[in-house]
């Protein structure tokens, strides 16, 4: 053979082998993936012939239904955009989000045994019908924390401690899934960011709500006790950044007790610096900065600056909250629950059980630990402490008649607009049963925008 024909033949040859290891990577390997991706319209307009499983809350609403338009199945979200910051939609042309693109294969009927039944189904000709998701969220809170919030940009969450369990989650702007379609281009081109789920996808600088970590860094290693006494002066200078109160208030003798209720910047600045950058990156990597929010759901990963690179001006503004921290809300609602449930932290999660179409349960979520970042006895401490804050320091407006509630506000200074108004709190504080964050995005004081706020949520959760 001609060596030149016999070139052009190796070619062919690598070029067929190509050609059939792509088609097995693509079929094969990547196949899962592909027919999950959300861009995958294809796979969705299939799977919208199947009878898509019902969404039903905690407190058995449904939140998502069907509508059958000639051979597809079409969601309908009763609801509306009170819902949408974790259900998603379930869009013919825009494909899946939340709940419905995470869960897809069970509300399809894709998944495990029932998949299989399906499969039969289909063969025999018969509507193939998927499973219903009962969830740990109930409306009734939900819809008082979306009221509460109202058309402030900001999120809420309340979650039970305990389990994990997300009772509600608020994000505002948001956007009406039944109108998807319609309103996409004008959604994507709104400075507000409606799609946005500010939730778990947002990223702040925490501001106060960060001393809940520095105090357990303080209060775990014996740096402080609640008993340590400070003087304050109404700034405190480290390398070169002088750090004032809010409000430029000078507090003069105090204990840290009283520096954590009233929010005390410079005694905190002090704590922090005397801790050392290296410490407060460890505990702050304990409550999860740094890692990936531990459910289906996903997020953003909060962030904590690398102690090698933190002088003490830096170490400063950390310790308040500032300076290049940024969290999410659910990173800082984990961090309540970590003081709240005896120094753990259990995996946030929406999907109680699921359910076949004839009502059986075919699969549970089970509570399950995640971090363990502080000592049940550095949680009491620092419970106590929390319980001051709403008790006689900064928190006030989150007290509930009868009820005894721990909390800790922030006010978050930013580059441009006014401060993010945060407060992390818990209730009843010697039972907690639900724990709640509040973000409102340049809403000024904590104590005067977040708290009250989380105080409604609260109240709705324990029924008062």
């Amino acid at each position: 053979m001609d060596r030149a024909i016999r070139r052009l033949f190796y070619v062919f040859v690598a070029m067929f082998v190509g050609l059939i290891l792509m088609l097995t990577y693509v079929q094969v390997w990547s196949a899962p993936k592909l027919k999950v991706n959300p861009a995958n319209t294809r796979a969705v307009e299939e799977e919208m012939k199947i009878e898509r499983g019902l969404i039903i809350s905690q407190d058995d609403q449904v939140v998502a239904k069907n509508v059958q338009q000639g051979q597809y199945f079409l969601r309908q979200y009763p609801f509306g955009d009170v819902t949408e910051p974790w259900l998603g939609y379930n869009n013919l042309r825009y494909g899946r989000a939340g709940v419905e693109r995470v869960y897809n294969e069970q509300l399809t009927g894709q998944a495990g045994l029932l998949g299989v039944t399906g499969s039969w189904s289909q063969i025999l000709g018969k509507n193939q019908r998927g499973s219903d998701l009962k969830l740990t969220v109930s409306m009734k809170v939900q819809e008082v924390a979306a009221k509460a919030l109202g058309e402030r940009k900001g999120a809420v969450i309340a979650i039970d401690p305990k389990t994990g369990a997300i009772l509600a989650e608020v994000s505002y702007p948001r956007y009406n899934p039944n109108t998807l379609t319609e309103d996409w281009k004008t959604l994507n081109a709104d400075e507000g960011r409606p799609l946005l789920n500010r939730a778990i996808q947002g990223l702040y600088p925490p501001g106060s709500t960060f001393k809940i970590i520095v105090a357990s860094a303080a209060l775990q290693t014996g740096q402080v006790t609640p008993s340590t006494d400070f003087n304050d002066t109404g700034t405190v200078t480290e390398y070169g950044y002088v750090v004032h109160n809010f409000d430029n208030k000078v507090y003069g003798d105090h204990d840290f007790q009283k520096a954590f209720a009233s929010s005390i910047n410079t005694t905190f600045a002090k704590v922090g610096v005397k801790l050392g950058a290296d410490t407060l990156s460890e505990y702050a990597r304990a409550f999860g900065f740094g890692q990936g929010l531990p459910w289906s759901l996903g997020g953003a990963t909060s962030r904590f600056p690398d102690p090698a690179g933190m002088d003490q001006a830096h170490v400063a503004q950390a310790s308040i909250g500032q300076g290049e921290i940024l969290a999410s809300p659910m990173m800082m609602a984990l961090a309540a629950c970590a003081v709240a449930n005896n120094g753990t932290i259990m995996k946030p999660y929406i999907v109680d059980h699921v359910l076949s179409y004839n009502n059986a349960i075919i699969e549970t979520t089970e509570p399950s630990a995640w971090l363990h970042p502080i000592t049940p006895a550095t949680a009491a401490t620092l419970k106590t402490l929390m319980i001051q804050v709403v008790k006689s320091g900064t928190g006030t407006a989150a007290a509930i008649s009868g009820v005894q509630v721990a909390g800790k506000t922030g006010t978050a200074e930013v580059a441009n607009g006014d401060s993010h108004a945060w407060f992390a709190g818990f209730a009843p504080a010697d039972d907690p049963q639900v724990a709640v964050i509040v973000l409102v995005e340049n809403g000024g004081s904590g104590g005067a925008v977040a708290a009250p706020i989380a105080r409604q949520v609260m109240a709705a959760a324990l029924g008062k």
